[in-house]
């Protein structure tokens, strides 16, 4: 056994029981009765929104360092072992507690393959987005408290939620283990609540039941990096249940939809496309409950619910949100700007007519139409008051997502909506199977299919049979690679690399500003000396911007403006791939804002870097495949 790995997995199980000890902390504290039942999948749910409201918070006041982030897992994780245990001495917690259907034991083993094999996932790791970006923003929460990165584009797109996550992996683990919240963590998660969704069913309801727990194992996530899917999935569907609960009971306190916002913003500081359609969403609702309110004349008591969820949700941003603006000169990134540059918030066709058909075309794949078909069973069969509301939102959301997105390649589409669509469908289906188990008290297999079961059924078939190839292979990798795994956890790089990058910070002054362009970014060390990686180089700067085609002797003048004179960069034909001049040169992608606006930046501002490396005294050293550059007074 290595001894990273089990370190790292004991450390993700704490967390999980962070996340139910805050959220029961939450429930017991609002003590509502439509909660008294959350199941332990919304739980957590409730605590890992309510660690993300921490988190967001000690970032604002750069209190987000190891030290504290460490006492506020254990805080929760006391928390949940204290319930726990009283409800085992209370009798809350017996043996039929952990009973269930021998066929469960399949969807069990699968979640702890998922789970085992998450710590030190080596598949879909992007060297673009991740070993640059990603898997740095955690590291440089744990050692400064914050995540200020002025010139990086992917760190405006927002909020720092999973990042935040996986900051509280790495208080033990490293950057090999940032799959572990959304691989890991939301994965089971989901499934908790999916679980609780289905419980009690029989006969045919129950296989069909089976059919979506092992659905929603074997499809696999379509994911190219480490950042959050399944995360915001769970918060935005255990938004939806707790709303529906809050809405269950005719004595509505505004206390109620605490955790909505709670959980809204939440998903909110996962990724940009969970506040597209959780804010649609809820405006759909609102729109629905309002102006029914306003013809029979509640106006006011139907304002209060949403206006409660608004304002906790604002309350929770508003940390990230200052932080980012420190970072970037932006609360939001839309529709407020700040550093970014317009040109690279442009991801549609330069064609109107090729922005609809890029739309249409993307419902024509058949991984599309599988989903489609999950979601079109809760549009046929609606068995919850809010669904057309939803579904409305969910589709008018997605519809813009598409349209903003619509010259990206069809796995990025698919990866944005996969998350959404999928989960809702399953937790409407969910319902689905409970309603008709209550309409039919019957328990033989052998009774009259009803209808809506043998839907569910069809399209769950479908979707598996869509995904099973890819779903096989990735099953596979996870079996046959977690003894290696446990064996042995590689570097993505050889450590040589990163003794380098010691080598080369340790000429700088400490306290120093340095601007990085590196192949592992995560190996710096963000304690000694302010630190700032471009990544999408334009694509996010501070006034008056990077300047282009003007020459080295004005970039030089830019940074040093900005108190930046020292520079770590890789040698551009020597690089991994982001930073060589191989990529954006021989790069075949079909998108054209990569060959029209990236790859000019990128070209100009290697050549600016090489031509101030190569003046006199500006080279200070080289190592590994790095150099360090002075700018100059």
């Amino acid at each position: 056994m290595h001894p990273s790995y089990l370190p790292v997995f004991f450390w993700s199980l704490i967390i999980f029981v962070s996340f139910l000890g805050y959220g029961e902390t939450l429930r017991r504290a609002l003590n509502r009765t439509e909660f008294d039942d959350l199941g332990w999948g919304l739980t957590s749910a409730w605590g890992m929104a309510t660690v993300l409201a921490i988190g967001g918070l000690l970032m604002a006041f750069h209190l987000a360092i190891t030290p504290i982030l460490t006492a506020v897992v254990v805080l929760g994780a006391a928390l949940g072992l204290f319930y726990g245990v009283s409800s085992l001495v209370g009798g809350k917690i017996t043996r039929s507690t952990f009973h269930f259907p021998l066929s469960d034991l399949i969807l069990y083993l699968l979640a702890a393959v998922a789970f085992a094999s998450s710590i030190a996932w080596s598949n879909q790791i992007d060297p673009n987005d991740d070993l640059i970006c990603y898997l740095m923003l955690p590291k440089k929460i744990l050692a400064t408290g914050t995540l200020i990165e002025p010139f990086s584009f992917q760190r405006a797109g927002t909020f720092g939620g999973q990042a935040l996550l996986q900051a509280l992996v790495m208080i033990v683990g490293a950057e090999r283990n940032g799959h572990v919240p959304d691989r890991g963590l939301a994965m089971v998660m989901m499934f908790g609540l999916l679980v609780h969704a289905t419980r009690g069913l029989r006969g045919q309801q129950a296989v069909v039941r089976f059919l979506l727990l092992f659905a929603f194992w074997l499809v696999p996530v379509p994911r190219i990096s480490t950042n959050g899917a399944i995360t915001g999935g769970i918060l935005f569907i255990g938004m939806l249940e707790t709303l529906e609960r809050a809405f269950s009971v005719k004595s509505r306190k505004w206390l109620a939809f605490i955790p909505v916002g709670l959980l809204l913003a939440g998903a909110c500081t996962i990724r940009p496309t969970f506040t597209v359609v959780a804010g649609a969403v809820l405006l759909a609702l609102a729109l629905r409950d309002l102006w029914g309110s306003y013809r029979s004349g509640g106006l006011p008591n139907a304002i209060a619910p949403f206006a409660t969820i608004g304002l906790t949700s604002l309350a929770v941003l508003t940390p990230f949100m200052v932080v980012l603006y420190a970072s970037n000169g932006t609360p939001m990134v839309p529709p407020f700007s700040g550093f970014v540059s317009q040109a690279f918030q442009t991801y549609s066709f330069q064609e109107p007519l090729k922005n609809v058909t890029g739309t249409l075309a993307f419902f024509t794949a058949p991984e599309a139409l599988a989903m489609m078909a999950l979601l079109a069973i809760a549009a046929f069969y609606p068995v919850k008051r809010d669904t057309k509301p939803i579904l409305w939102g969910t589709m008018i959301a997605s519809g813009v997502i598409l349209h903003r997105f619509s010259a990206l390649a069809f796995l990025d589409l698919y990866r944005y909506l996969y998350p959404i669509f999928v989960p809702l469908a399953m937790w409407m289906i969910a319902a689905l199977l409970q309603k008709s188990a209550a309409e039919n008290q019957q328990d033989s297999v052998n009774e009259p299919i009803r209808m809506p079961i043998a839907a569910s059924a069809a399209a769950l078939l479908f979707f598996i049979i869509i995904g099973s190839s890819q779903g096989g292979k990735e099953l596979n990798e996870q079996i046959t690679g977690l003894p290696d795994q446990m064996k042995e956890v590689k570097p993505f790089f050889d450590p040589n690399l990163r003794k380098a990058y010691e080598e080369l910070q340790g000429l700088v002054p400490a306290g120093e500003k340095i601007l990085t362009m590196v192949d592992a970014s995560y190996w710096l060390d963000y304690k000694r000396n302010p630190m700032y990686s471009i990544n999408a180089v334009g694509g996010s700067s501070p006034p008056p911007g990077i300047p282009f085609e003007q020459g080295p002797d004005a970039l030089a003048s830019y940074f040093k403006g900005l108190g930046i004179r020292y520079v770590i960069a890789v040698d551009f034909n020597n690089a991994v791939l982001l930073y060589t001049r191989k990529l954006w040169n021989e790069s075949t992608r079909p998108e054209w804002f990569y060959t029209s606006i990236w790859k000019p930046r990128f070209n100009d501002f290697m050549d600016n870097i090489d031509t101030l490396a190569a003046k006199e005294g500006r080279l200070l050293a080289k190592a590994g495949n790095a150099r360090l550059i002075d700018l100059g007074k």
